[in-house]
């Protein structure tokens, strides 16, 4: 992420979003009950018969049970948009502190594109006005100040490009009707896709390079996150059907 892009960032439109999602999950609720009890439960008490039984019933059911997920995919979305928005707002402070902490000794941050920046002296001294006393800073003023923006543009970077992924996961892993993935945050979320990248990793090596280290990470987060929908659809995509059988 580049250094403006978080320090002038305007979060309204992402404020507008959250809100809009979460109108929308409280009316999904709405409409999950109301399948469910109405619709859901008229169905369970009917007598079927014929194809109605087979065809119409199941229909009906699965209808219903796509009330539910919708509401369970927009309660995720609206988790994971909230917290992405509280993290980047919080790293814009942060930001915007160390540069004004930085000004009071001189120094200026300058964003020069693709990621990077520079940290300079705001006036060099052989060109202050007469009689203008400058603040003092050593290199390890410049060193700190330019390790601490990096960090905070690297933390923003990956909270950003963590929900960016997670969301598409969740959009992604349902090709027709709406996913059942259910997240408490976003950072439940993103754990979940680093777990599978870290098991496609595995998986792509020769399986007698394998370590029995690496063996027991595969069995133990297959374990943990095996009928999670996120890790499962992130694993599917990261590895090949050869290299999985090979494995």
């Amino acid at each position: 992420m580049d250094l403006d892009a978080l320090r002038f960032a305007n979060f309204s439109q992402l404020g507008e979003a959250i809100t809009d999602w979460t109108q929308m999950a409280k009316k999904l609720e709405t409409l999950k009950s109301d399948a469910k009890d109405n619709l859901g439960g008229k169905a369970a008490k009917a007598r079927w018969a014929g194809e109605n039984a087979t065809v119409t019933r199941t229909f009906v059911e699965k209808t219903a049970g796509e009330f539910a997920d919708a509401h369970t995919q927009a309660r995720t979305v609206t988790r994971i948009l909230s917290d992405t928005w509280d993290e980047l707002v919080s790293f814009r402070t942060e930001l915007t502190e160390a540069i004004a902490q930085g000004a009071k000794k001189n120094l200026t941050v300058r964003d020069t594109g693709e990621g990077s920046f520079t940290v300079t002296m705001n006036i060099h001294p052989d060109r202050a006005a007469k009689g203008t006393t400058l603040p003092e800073h050593s290199q390890s003023d410049v060193d700190g100040l330019r390790d601490r923006v990096e960090a905070i543009l690297k933390k923003a970077t990956h909270s950003d490009a963590s929900a960016a992924e997670a969301l598409r996961l969740i959009v992604d892993q349902a090709t027709y009707g709406f996913s059942g993935a259910d997240y408490a945050d976003r950072d439940s979320a993103a754990k979940a896709v680093a777990e599978a990248e870290a098991i496609a990793k595995i998986l792509k090596k020769d399986p007698a390079d394998i370590t029995p280290t690496e063996l027991n990470k595969v069995n133990g987060t297959l374990a943990t996150y095996g009928k999670d929908p996120l890790f499962a659809e992130k694993l599917a995509t990261s590895t090949t059907p050869d290299g999985l059988l090979k494995f």
